[in-house]
């Protein structure tokens, strides 16, 4: 097995070659010997190899054996599917991976005899746009990445994991799965669906949807800038977290009808102290956000 090149450096594979995998790709050209990409999308695989993100493809079973390091950067329901059987055959390579939903993963391999060299990981980071076109390393500088199990993971896969997101320039996060999940639910995934609502608003055929469309400026696109995402990269999301997502819909549920009652009630010196504390929280948000 080669696990490395010639100069020492390790034979990375990366199943998914869409904007996660590829702006991974692109973070680590220096550190790898060789990227290997795996894809069912060979639209993708091409794409990967004209860009210089990838150096070759293979099938998966061939890359994750001659890997020193594998990054599996599909969606989550790939990723529970195929990851015990990327354990088994990876040797003694590091395998990471980099989900938006971390208990259904992490439950995947709860028991495996190889448990030890994965790395639980969700770098956060991405694009409302998808496929290795969009890929760039740059989306993860001075991003968050949540490592999950840490004490579940040998010391030579948490290193290898801290070097690559260490050259992707990310702070390490570390978390319960299931906590973050909690998380992730309120700060990712319901922005998401509050996108996609209101985008579903200009879409349903109404007298006013034509005119909606005709006038609708920057505020509207920065608030369905996330309804760009295909449903391919969405669905297995919703399906892996759907508990903790929908509870977070009815926390947001109880906030716009609290806001319904004031506006309708006329109570306006309320909802001015409501709009004030919205205010100072993004004020404390953006300034931690941009001093990471």
């Amino acid at each position: 097995m080669e696990k490395e090149t010639d100069n020492k450096k390790p034979v990375v594979a990366v199943l998914g070659t869409g904007l996660i995998g590829c702006s991974m790709a692109d973070g680590l050209r220096n550190w790898a010997g060789e990227i290997i990409g795996v894809d069912n999308n060979t639209a993708h695989l091409e794409e990967a190899l004209g860009r210089g993100w990838i150096d070759r493809s293979l099938p998966a079973g061939e890359a994750v054996r001659i890997a020193g390091l594998v990054i599996i950067a599909m969606p989550v329901d790939a990723t529970v599917r195929m990851l015990p059987g990327v354990l088994d055959n990876a040797g003694d390579a590091v395998v990471i991976d980099a989900g938006s939903v971390k208990g259904a993963v992490c439950r995947s391999v709860e028991g495996h005899r190889f448990r030890d060299r994965f790395v639980a990981a969700h770098p956060m980071a991405g694009l409302a746009v998808s496929g290795p076109g969009a890929s760039d390393a740059m989306i993860f500088r001075n991003r968050k990445v949540v490592i999950c199990e840490r004490e579940r993971s040998s010391e030579k896969a948490l290193e290898t994991c801290m070097e690559v997101f260490g050259r992707l320039k990310m702070e390490p996060v570390f978390m319960d799965p299931l906590f973050h999940d909690q998380c992730v639910a309120r700060v990712s995934h319901l922005p998401q669906v509050v996108a996609y609502c209101l985008s579903a608003i200009t879409a349903e055929e109404s007298s006013l949807r034509d005119s909606m469309l005709k006038i609708a400026s920057s505020g509207f696109e920065s608030a369905t800038r996330l309804s760009s995402s295909p449903a391919g990269m969405w669905l297995p999301i919703f399906r892996h977290n759907a508990e903790n997502i929908t509870g977070s819909i009815d926390e947001m549920i109880r906030y716009l009808s609290t806001v319904k009652q004031m506006i309708g009630a006329g109570e306006w010196e309320a909802l001015g102290v409501f709009v004030e504390e919205a205010n100072d929280s993004r004020k404390k948000f953006m300034s931690a956000y941009k001093n990471r």
